[in-house]
């Protein structure tokens, strides 16, 4: 017995709008990328409320870089659209792109942030909103703190207590025991306490 042919599901009214969308933005972001200002406002005003939504939901909701995030990402996309081969919405790669950003600049504050938190554990108690001239001297002399340990000591303390590694993760990167690398933070951490007069945690 032959079996009976599938029917193909009929196509509705929401398809075939979204379609009809889909088509609609292609030809707005070419458009746009080639210097159509009307086209860029017309991208931007359709998409920039659920771009803004995704960069909060990574940020935060009150986060003061949210539309920030947004307006790079969106010129970012102008600038690459000829990277855009269609096998997505035009949406989705924006909605991509929003992402990526806003992790970015999620990831570069952390990294502010345990900065800011290594200068004050070596007994310099700077603020991320202190003068710049404040900032910069306290990061000069971590770094001239730094410079004092060994080279793997110095490595293992900047890559667990500056950037956030785990052990396991830093014995992937520097092919060494997580015992030897769990030794040579202890000692770092002793040395910068010894030479700074602050305390610094063994945990």
């Amino acid at each position: 017995m032959n079996p009976k042919p599938t029917q193909a599901r009929p196509v509705s009214a929401d398809d075939r709008r979204k379609a009809v969308g889909a088509d609609e933005d292609r030809v707005l972001l070419e458009r746009a990328a080639a210097g159509d200002e009307q086209a860029v406002r017309a991208l931007y005003r359709t998409h920039v409320a659920k771009l803004q939504r995704q960069a909060a939901r990574v940020l935060g909701a009150n986060d003061p870089d949210v539309e920030d995030v947004v307006q790079q990402s969106f010129l970012a996309a102008l600038d690459g659209a000829v990277k855009f081969d269609g096998r997505s919405s035009v949406q989705t790669w924006l909605f991509g792109i929003v992402t990526r950003r806003a992790l970015d600049a999620a990831r570069a504050r952390y990294r502010r942030q345990r900065f800011a938190r290594f200068v004050g554990t070596l007994g310099f108690q700077t603020e991320l909103s202190a003068p710049p001239d404040t900032s910069y001297h306290a990061g000069v002399e971590a770094e001239r703190l730094l410079a004092m340990l060994s080279p793997l000591q110095r490595t293992v303390f900047v890559l667990h207590d500056v950037e956030g590694y785990t052990f396991a993760e830093i014995s992937g990167l520097l092919d060494v025991g997580i015992s030897t690398l769990h030794g040579r933070l202890i000692a770092a951490r002793k040395r910068l306490d010894s030479v700074s007069g602050g305390e610094v945690d063994d945990a």
